[in-house]
């Protein structure tokens, strides 16, 4: 990775996440979409552009290295492309509490306490539990309302004993 960053303006609980992950700064892996994703927003920096700064609320994301885009002279993202990585991380979070949370969750389990639990998994402050919950929750019953059930209904069966 290259020694230079972009500091993008992500939700506090979505930044814990990404740091929790990828490290700080978010450093995405090797050859991934994530750095695919960024090395094809990066722009030479414009005339009289100053560098980004690190400021509070702001997540840093290492800009990776590659050979078509040096980040010595390619290390400028537009205010649109800091958006697209941002709404890129928050996909991942998106996909990965869906999954996870979806399999954590049964009939006879409280959503609260898996929010807890997933929050403790994932290096978000437990503040966020509730949000965390109320996503998912909602996006479960607006998925419902179209016909598509996330909700876990195979029960687990008991070994008969002999």
């Amino acid at each position: 990775m290259s020694k230079f960053v972009v500091y993008i303006e992500l939700k506090p609980f979505i930044a814990q996440w990404a740091v929790h992950h990828f490290g700080c700064p978010v450093e995405f892996p090797p050859q991934s979409v994530g750095n695919a994703r960024i090395i094809a927003i990066l722009r030479k920096r414009p005339d009289g552009a100053e560098p980004d700064v690190e400021r509070d609320g702001l997540t840093p994301v290492a800009i990776p290295y590659s050979k078509q885009k040096d980040p010595e002279s390619w290390n400028y993202v537009t205010p649109s492309g800091k958006r697209f990585i941002a709404e890129y991380i928050e996909a991942l979070f998106k996909d990965n509490l869906y999954k996870e949370f979806n399999e954590m969750c049964s009939e006879d389990s409280k959503l609260q306490t898996a929010a807890y639990t997933w929050c403790e998994m994932h290096g978000i402050d437990i503040d966020y539990a509730d949000t965390i919950r109320q996503r998912f929750y909602r996006e479960r019953e607006r998925l419902l309302s179209c016909g598509v059930d996330l909700r876990k209904r195979n029960r687990m069966k008991k070994d008969k004993k002999s």
